[in-house]
């Protein structure tokens, strides 16, 4: 997995809908994070995320933001700008300085969008609580894949205890690199113009418009 895409993944995690079926505690918990989303009729969460190589140095620490709501989104930090308004998928990369614009496909669903994200379950991960992770205000759930088709070997996440949200997430590679996450805020019910999920192409004067659908 190359830089752009495991920070792609990565910011996906962000979102709170890391849902991996339905029966035990550890799953009942993300299910309750879930509900708890689609409830809501507009989502925004600030984080910061921070990579790690293998030898446990940092290699960048970034903050972000995120903003959702039902099949759309909107994805801002400083290495990648993405926006959904449900028909239409842009991405801006700064180090390119270009703008892509695509039609939303499966795959671009299931890494950013919480619809499909809530549906990662069926790509086979376990998913269990680990009491020693836990603090006095989170939960741990642990995750880690029934197939190794990727570089993933663990995922953990907390939850908040008060309000089932998420609020750290650790992301663990077969190489040794890792991925912190920290939720720092999180607020329900927005409000959001539709203008929020489209990508404003004056905002990014000089930037090269890639059109892929």
């Amino acid at each position: 997995m190359n830089n752009i895409k495991r920070i792609m993944f990565l910011l996906a995690l962000v979102l709170p809908v890391v849902c991996f079926a339905q029966g035990n505690v550890a799953e009942a918990l993300l299910d309750k994070a879930v509900s708890i989303i689609k409830a809501s009729k507009g989502v925004q969460m600030n984080f910061t995320m921070s990579m790690y190589d293998g030898d446990d140095e940092e290699l960048f620490t970034e903050k972000g933001v995120l903003k959702m709501e039902g099949e759309k989104f909107a994805l801002l930090a400083e290495q990648m700008k993405l926006w959904c308004d449900g028909e239409t998928q842009w991405s801006y990369l700064p180090q390119n300085n270009e703008i892509y614009i695509s039609e939303p496909n499966a795959d671009d669903a299931r890494a950013f969008s919480p619809v499909h994200l809530m549906q990662l379950y069926k790509s086979g991960y376990r998913c269990v609580v680990d009491k020693a992770l836990a603090t006095a205000k989170d939960d741990a759930v642990v995750m880690t894949p029934v197939a190794r088709g990727d570089d993933i070997k663990k995922v953990i996440v907390l939850l908040d205890k008060k309000s089932c949200m998420p609020a750290h997430l650790t992301v663990c590679y077969d190489n040794g690199s890792m991925a912190r996450i920290k939720v720092d805020s999180y607020k329900n019910d927005c409000k959001f113009s539709s203008k929020e999920f489209r990508c404003r192409e004056k905002n990014f004067p000089g930037a090269e418009v890639v059109d892929m659908r």
